[in-house]
């Protein structure tokens, strides 16, 4: 997440901004298209920046004032649209063009490769088992791909609305985000979730993937 900080009294909120996709908005075509990737990210993406950044800047006048109802109700504004923010990060992340890294699986001699085999058995069986848990969800929520810290296993995980991974549980790494949100996919596949979930991940960025994993074994 790009950030700026902002020197106000005493203290330094930071006040987040939209951070910059690696491609165009039309990149992940056609598995998501132009249009839902601008609403998606232009729209809801930037929704989630603006309350967050307005959440943050009330904060602070409520701290100087010691209104500690409100600071308490600031927590959640502040909790949903920060865990978003950080959330949709991981996404954009997570995904690249068909025509670069998108949908290509990591080399057989890869720590992550390796990681998969391990844990899955196969590649197939796991996107098979993170397609039906996150298929499952009800309502609003995110699908991941997440590494223990203990056992340095991957595993699935669910989190409802904008919670994010650590928030739920700080012994998990998030590795792999599928939003789940009705946003994320309406456009382009209506009410199916599965057929998104299916196409999903021929543009999933397996380096991104590859990258957290390194970074914590």
């Amino acid at each position: 997440i790009n950030a700026e900080y902002m020197g106000i009294g005493m203290r330094a909120l930071t006040k987040l901004t939209l951070p910059k996709l690696t491609y165009g908005l039309s990149g992940l075509e056609p598995v998501l298209s132009k249009e839902l990737v601008n609403l998606h990210y232009n729209k809801h993406h930037q929704n989630y920046v603006n309350n967050y950044n307005a959440a943050i800047e009330e904060l602070d006048k409520t701290v100087t004032k010691n209104d500690l109802p409100r600071i308490v109700q600031l927590q959640s504004a502040i909790g949903f649209n920060g865990g978003s923010c950080i959330n949709h990060t991981m996404y954009w992340e997570n995904l690249a063009p068909a025509s670069g890294a998108g949908g290509k699986l990591p080399a057989s001699s890869s720590a992550l490769h390796k990681q998969i085999m391990k844990d899955w058995g196969s590649f197939d069986a796991m996107i098979k088992f993170i397609n039906k848990k996150t298929g499952d969800i009800k309502g609003s929520g995110w699908g991941w791909l997440v590494l223990d810290k203990t056992t340095k296993a991957t595993g699935f995980m669910q989190t409802p609305n904008q919670d994010t991974v650590v928030a739920v549980d700080p012994n998990k790494v998030p590795l792999l985000a599928i939003d789940i949100w009705e946003h994320a996919f309406y456009v382009d596949y209506k009410n199916v979730k599965a057929q998104y979930l299916n196409e999903i991940w021929k543009i999933v960025n397996w380096e991104t993937v590859q990258q957290r994993l390194s970074s914590h074994i």
